[in-house]
């Protein structure tokens, strides 16, 4: 379900989904990792490379996320969550309310092979929902219209492997309600200017093009219409801290805007 390129998501198309339960599986509970919580932090640090093996160059930015107001994330206020079912170690959850705009950025969301299945993932998408309607409210924001997340596209899989597990992971935040955002978007390979992570350690990186998917609160799933252009600014100038008019905005945005940025 792609939305029309218009520049605004329209009712019509939303919410087209399943009803799921948000309830919390039983005996699940969230940990905060926060800087007041080497432990937990480095409880985090080994969870987040088994289930995202393939991202463990980016243990920085998680370690960055904990603290909660890095010097190199000024424009956001991030949260690094671990999920605990007894005494095991369930699932990661990194995501920021953007403090700038009315909207978060979802960065992870995984479980262990053994949690999966469970619901904890729709669980856990209500808890961020609810925590950034929070945030939203610190910030005088009002209320959040809900998150962004870049999923990966299943064209561009290299096996049929790949591709599954694209797809998954697309079908997931489609059935938490997520709208596939009618732009071209390419995630760039880290944040622009961080301190915690050289370029030479991500020499072998290059952006890749993704599904930009709203998944929307309460409120971002009842109005009218919602502004594509301040979505694309939001990641693109206040998470990624790209420089005004770089490549990958005026291309996102050079059908709704003419060109301009």
């Amino acid at each position: 379900m792609i939305l029309p390129t218009t520049g605004q998501a329209t009712p019509s198309l939303r919410n087209q989904t399943m009803p799921i339960n948000f309830q919390r599986p039983e005996g699940a509970q969230l940990r905060v990792v926060n800087g007041a919580s080497p432990e937990l932090l480095s409880v985090a640090c080994n969870l987040f490379a088994d289930i995202f093996p393939e991202d463990k160059r980016y243990l920085p930015y998680l370690r960055a996320c904990a603290q909660g107001n890095h010097p190199s994330h000024p424009n956001t206020y991030d949260h690094v969550w671990l999920v605990q079912i007894g005494e095991e170690w369930a699932g990661v959850r990194i995501f920021s309310y953007i403090k700038t705009r009315s909207f978060g950025h979802g960065a992870y969301i995984g479980f262990t092979p053994r949690a999966r299945g469970q619901g904890l993932g729709t669980w856990l998408v209500a808890e961020t929902q609810r925590q950034l309607e929070e945030d939203a409210q610190r910030f005088g924001q009002g209320s959040s219209l809900g998150y962004l997340v870049e999923v990966e596209r299943p064209i561009d899989a290299q096996t049929d492997e790949e591709r599954l597990k694209d797809e998954k992971r697309l079908q997931f935040h489609r059935q938490c309600g997520g709208i596939i955002l009618p732009v071209p978007f390419i995630e760039p390979v880290m944040i622009e200017g961080v301190d915690y992570i050289s370029p030479s350690e991500l020499e072998d990186e290059s952006p890749r093009p993704m599904h930009l998917v709203l998944v929307p609160s309460e409120l971002g799933g009842s109005l009218p219409n919602l502004d594509l252009v301040d979505f694309v600014h939001g990641l693109y100038y206040d998470v990624y801290r790209l420089p005004k008019g770089h490549t990958f905005v005026k291309n996102a945005l050079s059908y709704l805007l003419g060109g301009a940025t």
